[in-house]
């Protein structure tokens, strides 16, 4: 075991790197091996790696930082060495990193009261030349385990991490790396209007934009549903604008925003149930929405395909732009299991046989940043990882892609201290997706493989479906009747969005379409009609007026449905389609009576869409009628005729008989002549 070389700060160069923050909470240990029976952090002390060199160049100097807490005044560290990772070991601990001594590829102890200074800092140099405390060849990667002991060899802590020595001469060619960097969360809207966005949505957006601004060097692709954005927007809280604001002053240059659907939702889930217009609305809403707050318009050429994407799902999303894909190495059949099929773009191919080039994502890669101790360690790990990607055989061009989606790892701490390596690793060409794409543009197709898809299981969206095919003609309606582009409009539609995120269960969204249907049904109050509206009629043909209010601030289309009990007919047909201006409104309704007295009119107000769902209020008229039918006229003038013909006759009847009087001829009386005799009255009849 070599005694350790101690160094001054001063005498450290290349890319030494002193680094350091808080860090709280429970130190988790990485794995690499078992802590020996009888370790006691809690009253023994513990440890935690707060900076460390990033890379060992050519002056061979490794420099590490360690908080240590608790009763340590004769406390030692001990380091250990593990052998080299190689390409075959890149995705976690290799056979010799147990922790023990003997299988250890060399070790160093340190007296801990010799480096620890006042603000319980230790800092150690180390020297990693050929014949240095930590020996490593260049262009290598390993892991150390730094271990905290009692004088009696007692573990009391331990902190795993990886050292990188760089290739001596000439540096390989770079691994060219893309960074995909996606916020997911619940939609902010609740169902009584109110916006209120996750919590650990909030510190997920905070701690990118935060660490973007830090590092403008750094290209990412940016992927957010953009409902948080309209959340935050409308949330009320001074705080949020601000969030946005900043948001939009990092995209542009490196940083890409990424399309997407309003709030989260799976596109093969509802492909299957056959409702796959609502993802497509819902990429042209979230469009619409990131555009408007942001001013920036979203990228739909490069989608990321989802756990459960068929065939089928490339098709259907290449309809709606996206001709390239990010595709996760377990989602390949068969999944790739060597590097060059993790760093090497694949062939998709959809259901009507249109090929995709296809970028691999290893989710191994994100576990490097969820495992470790620490911000440090785990960016140690994964650039340990990269830089083995990128050295595994530097005459051919590679390319990976980061893509963290973790609410863990969206940590403003770590998201710090893994954008500052990554800027400038110098194994590393940091690029955006459509430069990461285009670089393939060059390869002959006979060099990029053909790979199939091993979809996960779809989570059913069918009682989704089916409650959103209920409500959406009911806000169909509604929208009939105020017109296009209502306020009122898209938030019963945002209602209805919200169900569909994959966050929100079919019971949750009940609340959200209960929200829906009342608010329809505060417009159904707000029409009202008089009882009392009997009228007159005149004449064969009139205009009855029918009353009705309009409570609306906003002037509203309906359709008047009529109906007679038989005694009336309606000119100009059953329906009108009409438009009630805010306040009382008069509606001449034109109408012709078929006989003379009362007729009952029945006059029905409906939402004006196909199938005139919404009923707003239905009214009976009286309506009088004192002009006689057609008939009537008739029958009265047939009358009036032989009534005029009688008279006429009985009038010149009349002149003849008073033509016999006095002074007449008695030749010319009808019964004068021989054969007349004078009429004699009958005798009395004497009463016995």
């Amino acid at each position: 075991m070599s005694a350790p070389t101690r160094r001054r700060a001063g005498s450290r160069r290349g890319g030494v790197v002193r680094r350091g923050f808080a860090a709280t909470g429970v130190v988790v240990a990485l794995g690499l091996g078992p802590t020996p029976a009888g370790a006691d952090t809690e009253a023994g002390g513990s440890l935690v790696l707060v900076g460390q060199t990033r890379w060992v160049g050519d002056d061979d100097l490794l420099d590490l930082d360690l908080r240590v807490t608790g009763a340590v005044e004769d406390a030692h560290l001990v380091m250990r060495l593990h052998g080299a990772i190689g390409p075959d070991h890149i995705l976690g601990a290799v056979a010799d990193t147990t922790g023990d001594a003997e299988v250890a590829r060399s070790e160093a102890a340190i007296d801990l009261a010799e480096h620890l200074g006042a603000s319980g800092i230790a800092s150690i140099g180390l020297d990693t030349g050929t014949d240095g405390d930590l020996p490593m060849r260049p262009g290598s990667a390993h892991h150390l385990s730094v271990l905290l002991t009692s004088t009696d060899g007692t573990v009391l802590d331990r902190v795993d991490t990886a050292i990188i020595r760089l290739p001596d001469g000439d540096p390989s060619l770079p691994l060219l790396t893309s960074l995909v960097l996606e916020v997911t969360g619940p939609p902010p809207l609740q169902p009584d209007g109110s916006s209120t966005p996750d919590a650990d949505t909030l510190h997920g957006l905070r701690s990118v934009v935060d660490a973007l601004a830090r590092h403008p060097q750094v290209a990412a692709d940016l992927r957010l549903p953009p409902a948080t954005i309209v959340g935050l927007v409308h949330s009320g809280d001074p705080t949020h604008p601000a969030l946005v604001d900043d948001l939009a002053s990092v995209l542009g240059g490196g940083v890409r925003l990424a399309s997407g659907p309003y709030v989260t939702a799976d596109p093969e889930a509802w492909r299957q149930a056959g409702r796959l217009d609502v993802y497509r609305d819902l990429v042209d809403h979230g469009d619409l929405a990131l555009a408007d707050h942001l001013g920036t318009t979203p990228d739909r050429a490069i989608a990321r395909l989802p756990a459960t994407g068929t065939a089928e799902t490339l098709d259907a999303l290449s309809l709606q732009g996206s001709q390239r894909f990010l595709v996760d190495a377990d989602h390949l059949d068969p999944r790739p299991d060597h590097l060059d099929d993790l760093t090497q773009p694949v062939r998709l191919r959809g259901d009507a046989g249109s090929p995709f080039t296809a970028l691999v994502v290893d989710p191994t890669l994100e576990q490097h940043l969820l495992a470790a101790d620490g911000p440090v360690a785990a960016t140690q790990h994964l650039l340990a990882d990269l830089a083995i990607r990128a050295w595994a055989e530097p005459r051919v061009p590679r390319l990976t892609v980061l893509a963290f989606d973790d609410p863990r790892v969206l940590d403003v701490d770590l998201l710090d201290v893994l954008l500052g390596a990554l800027e400038v690793a110098p194994f590393l060409d940091m690029a955006p997706l459509p430069t990461a794409f285009a670089s393939t543009a060059t390869l002959d197709d006979a060099a990029v493989d053909e790979a199939g898809l091993w979809p996960e299981a779809v989570g059913s969206v069918a009682t989704k479906a089916r409650d959103r095919s209920l409500v959406e003609v009911t806000i169909d309606a509604y929208e009939a009747m105020v017109g296009d582009n209502r306020p009122e409009v898209a938030h019963l539609q945002d209602l209805l969005e919200a169900t569909v995120a994959t966050e929100v269960s079919v019971e949750a969204g009940e609340a959200y379409l209960r929200a829906v249907y009342d608010g329809v049904l505060d417009v159904l109050d707000a029409f009202a009609a008089p009882d009392d509206q009997n009228v007159r009629m005149t004449s064969r043909r009139a205009t009855v007026p029918y009353t009705v209010e309009n409570r609306l601030a906003v002037p509203v289309q309906v359709r008047l449905h009529l109906e007679s009990d038989g005694r009336l007919d309606f000119p100009e047909g059953d329906t009108l389609d009409v438009v009630l201006q805010p306040g009382d409104n008069r509606i001449p309704i034109p109408v012709g009576a078929k006989t003379s007295g009362d007729a009952r009119l029945q006059v029905t107000v409906r939402s004006p869409d196909a199938a005139e769902l919404l009923q707003l209020q239905s009214s009976l008229l009286l309506v009088r009628s004192t002009q006689l039918s057609g008939v009537g006229v008739f029958l009265l003038a047939g009358g009036l005729i032989v009534l005029g013909l009688w008279w006429f006759r009985s009038a010149r009847n009349g002149r003849d008989v008073s033509g016999s009087g006095e002074g007449a001829d008695p030749g010319d009386h009808p019964d004068s002549g021989d054969d007349y005799d004078d009429y004699s009255a009958p005798e009395p009849r004497e009463e016995p």
